[in-house]
């Protein structure tokens, strides 16, 4: 379905045109059904592109989305960087255009994403004046200036170089905030369409999530269930495409959080009902959600980002899901001459009861049809066109009917799952452990200083980010004080506490050294941390005027994503602190950022000079920052490969408690090893089926009573591997662990992430029965005379079989997958 005109002719590939109407994008004169999957390039390795698109067009979908994310391309004012590692969106461009999928581009170049800032630069907050997201001058400017440079860096795929881009995005769901802003809301969100058209491209510009209309954009929309949306969208854009840019199969994560699920058969009834009521377009965020490497993600965001996707963070198929709406892709796909050929048609009752309908695209005898049962809770019998149906709750079935045909034929149904994806279901994707362990001989350790030279001395706490500029998650402040009185009196009345009000996101406190503890916020909210004062400070606190120092690390774990006012977000200690009841609020405070070789300088990769790791010495000294460095087996790591499916790999980083991880000097991101509450702790974890309006904070959380992320991924091109058939070549793979807290870096391990599709139902071992030694041996023989007598022809005979049931190989074309 991907070539728009006969012959040759590729699409994309060769040059084309784009435009709009009513029932679809316009390609090269035809309105199209875009079946679309959101693949963020930042979010997994320009290794993985390919085989990401691949796996996304055998699933039935011919265009890609994503975002474009300003941080990353601008990380100071006039820096840019579109070409290197995951930055590199051209490569990413030409990759969706070698695979023949087209790509919605959205620019914003506000994103949200739960990423780091919603994509914004932190430069971009410096600039004089600044309101992020409405008519200010400094502002609007600094977007056309990024956005002109996007178009600049696209412009060979733009179609009338062959592709791949179809649409572009400005702004992003900015009805959402549009009245917050009054009058300049509504001037800034007419600025945007009028900015757009200036750049004169040769497709359309969509504004998502757009309640109120503006003039040279297609107003879009987003959410789970997104059909009763069309009625007011046609009366009010009759002349424009319904187009859902997001619809959320899954949801993301946060560190503590039980890991969301959204069952597959309400995916395929929103979609499919979507499309029966006039919706041209669909794209999934995610299709494949990735990893939030570095420091990209937002508030309190797990470094995962795999948001149950269909192609999971390490690029294999989450098989229930890819199966049961590859089929419905397919069929919309085949059908996209009804569907967009056609009017929207007026519903059809099929019962008694209004929740059954049909929307018919075609002729009394040629028709592709939607039979719809929006009844949560019960099935309804129909009879439809001599067709004789029973249709279960929260359902679509599709049909057709061709001028041969006497009655419609069902083609599929949302609720009902076949055999094969029942199967998939019974036995999930896991991780699979490669080693057990690392043997201590391989890791080496240095602590992590708290000493530093201050940057800053005020009379009281300065804000964060103003003092690190998000380029790091961390700031010492530090003071020296007087124990007030009340820290050493017998009376009850007197608090023997550290307090910070308003604080956020993590603080971790030392008197004199000493580690007293660490507390965190939720979200992105900001907290007030209670810490109770160390005994020994407290014997120190009866004698008058002992000074102590109080160190207080204070962390970040992403910067909002989503919120008014971002240029004034703020993180730190915000408030009053006390000690003991008194406010040492004023005073002097020193102010330090980042932590000793937080950036991988060369004298912290050079380990040589670090203490070689002994767990017994490390349980003498708990509760200290350090430093591992740690090489990896890598002849056992290449040893994973196969032919069929590269491996790939994770850290199972359960033994640790909370920092960062980088391999040959790549950050992976940070790691927190936080349990999820309990199922008899937690409702959602409690209830879950399909049919009934869907939210990830009422319904289907697994993995409950887990740690949220205990694995975590690891490229394989990130990796130095001996090549194949040289295993005398000694190649080094050096994994670098900031660990915060305490743990046991002896019992990291390499895990192997396995999905494989169940072609058959595995084996259960049974037990042997009881029999003499004559009919084992008996059995023995015969057994032996069948192999070698049939073993050919048994071998051939289910060979045969099992490609006529569809059970070979899959291969990424075209070919269909039966049950």
């Amino acid at each position: 379905m991907m070539s728009a005109v006969a012959g040759q002719r590729a699409v994309p590939g060769d040059p084309y045109t784009v435009g709009q109407s009513p029932r679809g994008l316009v390609i090269d004169g035809q309105p199209r059904v875009l079946t679309t999957g959101a693949i963020h390039y930042p979010r997994s390795a320009p290794a993985m592109w390919d085989s990401l698109m691949k796996k996304a067009k055998l699933g039935g979908l011919n265009t890609i989305d994503t975002y474009v994310f300003w941080n990353m391309h601008e990380p100071s004012k006039g820096d840019y960087d579109f070409y290197t590692d995951r930055a590199n969106l051209p490569l990413f461009l030409q990759t969706a255009r070698e695979n023949g999928l087209f790509v919605v581009l959205r620019v914003g170049p506000y994103v949200c994403a739960e990423w780091n800032y919603g994509g914004f630069p932190q430069w971009l907050r410096h600039e004089p004046d600044i309101v992020f997201r409405t008519y200010s001058a400094p502002f609007m400017r600094e977007m056309r200036r990024f956005i002109a440079k996007v178009v600049d860096v696209t412009k060979p795929y733009m179609p009338e170089h062959g592709g791949p881009i179809i649409a572009m995005q400005i702004e992003n769901e900015y009805g959402d905030h549009q009245r917050d802003f009054g009058h300049n809301g509504d001037l800034f969100a007419d600025w945007c369409g009028q900015t757009a058209q200036q750049f004169n491209l040769t497709v359309p510009w969509i504004m998502c999530q757009q309640y109120y209309r503006v003039d040279g954009v297609i107003p879009t929309v987003n959410g789970f269930y997104c059909d009763q949306k069309l009625d007011k969208f046609r009366r009010d854009n009759p002349e424009l495409p319904a187009m859902w840019t997001e619809m959320w199969p899954g949801w993301f994560q946060r560190w503590g959080e039980a890991a969301p699920h959204r069952p597959i058969e309400d995916i395929a009834y929103a979609v499919a009902k979507w499309f029966a009521r006039g919706g041209t377009s669909v794209s999934y965020y995610m299709y494949h959600g990735g990893t939030n490497f570095g420091r990209t993600s937002g508030p309190f965001i797990m470094t995962s980002y795999d948001y149950d996707g269909f192609i999971d963070e390490y690029g294999l198929e989450n098989w229930p899901k890819y199966l049961h709406l590859q089929a419905l892709h397919r069929l919309l796909l085949e059908h996209e001459q009804f569907i967009t050929g056609n009017d929207v048609p007026k519903s059809i009752k099929l019962a008694d009861s209004d929740a059954a309908a049909a929307y018919v695209y075609g002729t009394d005898s040629d028709y592709f049809a939607f039979l719809i049962n929006s009844d949560s809770s019960n099935s309804i019998k129909i009879k439809f066109d001599g067709l004789k149906q029973q249709l279960p709750p929260w359902s679509v079935t599709l049909v057709r009917r061709s001028k041969q045909d006497k009655q419609p034929n069902v083609l599929y149904n949302t609720a009902q799952l076949s055999k094969l994806i029942k199967r998939a279901q019974r036995h999930p994707a896991r991780f699979e452990t490669i080693s057990s362990g690392l043997s201590t001989d391989n890791i080496r350790w240095q602590p992590l200083s708290q000493a530093g030279v201050p940057t800053i001395t005020a009379k009281r706490p300065v804000e964060q980010i103003s003092v690190t500029d998000d380029k790091t998650d961390y700031l010492w402040y530090r003071t020296n004080v007087s124990l007030p009185a009340e820290c050493g009196s017998l009376d009850a009345a007197h608090a023997k506490t550290l307090v910070l009000h308003d604080a956020g996101d993590v603080a971790t406190v030392y008197f004199n050294g000493e580690f007293v503890g660490m507390q965190h916020g939720q979200q992105d909210r900001l907290a007030t941390f209670t810490f109770a004062v160390p005994p020994s400070m407290l014997r120190l606190g009866k004698e008058n005027n002992t000074e102590v120092e109080i160190s207080i690390l204070s962390q970040t774990l992403g910067m909002a994503h989503n919120q008014r006012n971002m240029e004034s977000y703020s993180r730190g200690l915000l408030g009053a602190i006390t000690l003991c009841g008194r406010d040492i609020t004023k005073g002097k405070w020193e102010m330090q950022p980042g932590l000793e070789g937080e950036h991988l300088p060369a004298h912290l990769q050079d380990t040589h000079a670090w203490e070689r790791y002994d767990p017994e010495q490390q349980l003498a000294r708990p509760q200290q920052m350090r430093w591992y460095a740690i090489e990896l087996d890598s002849q056992m790591l290449a040893e994973q490969a196969s032919d069929d499916e590269p491996a790939r790999y994770a850290i199972d980083m359960a033994s640790m408690s909370k920092g960062h991880i980088w391999i040959n000097g790549v950050h992976l991101g940070r790691y927190w090893l936080r349990r999820a509450p309990a199922a008899s702790d937690y409702a959602p974890c409690r209830k879950c089926t399909y049919n009934g309006a869907f939210h990830p904070d009422r319904m289907c959380r697994q993995h409950c009573g887990e740690l949220s992320q205990r694995y975590y991924h690891l490229p394989r091109s990130y990796l130095r591997l001996p090549k194949s058939g040289d295993g005398s070549a000694r190649v080094h793979n050096m994994l670098y662990v900031l660990e915060e807290l305490d743990g046991h870096p002896e019992h990291i391990s390499i895990a192997q992430r396995i999905s494989k599709l169940p072609l058959q139902e595995p084996e259960q071992p049974r037990e042997r029965p009881r029999c003499s030694w004559l009919l084992g041996t008996l059995a023995t023989v015969c057994g032996a005379a069948v192999l070698v007598g049939a073993g050919t022809l048994l071998f051939k005979a289910l060979k045969q079989w099992r490609e006529r049931r569809g059970y070979s190989r899959i291969h990424t074309d075209d070919s269909s997958l039966a049950e």
